[in-house]
């Protein structure tokens, strides 16, 4: 299972602290994408304004170094409304950055998994 600490990106507020190297890390983008994400019976879906305009969204995003608004704005159009299947696509990409390979291996693994997971946990609920 993905840690708690990165499950705790679906359901709180997050403050996304963006710089330019950001768009290049794995972690850093896996936690943005989880931020904007909604746990559904479904399954996990876009928490994103595109899908829901006049929903607040849970993350903020505040651009510090050499970030700018043009910045955020790919941050969101790269990951607001991704289902986990593109997600891991992009993540495994060379160019998305990690110290350890093994920990992307891992958390892709772990994250193919999560959107069935999330539907059981729904209906285990029930």
């Amino acid at each position: 299972m993905l840690s708690n600490v990165n499950l705790m990106y679906l359901g709180t507020s997050v403050l996304i602290l963006l710089e330019l190297s950001y768009l290049s890390r794995f972690w850093t983008q896996f936690e943005a994408w989880l931020a904007m994400q909604e746990a559904t019976p479904d399954g996990l879906r876009s928490a994103g304004v595109a899908a829901r305009p006049r929903h607040r969204t849970r993350w903020t995003i505040v651009t510090i170094y050499n970030g700018t608004d043009l910045t955020k704005q790919q941050l969101v159009e790269m990951w607001a409304s991704r289902t986990p299947a593109e997600a891991i696509e992009v993540l495994k990409k060379p160019d998305v950055e990690v110290t350890n390979a093994s920990d992307k291996e891992a958390q892709l693994e772990k994250l193919a998994q999560l959107n069935e997971r999330v539907q059981t946990a729904f209906r285990e609920q029930q």
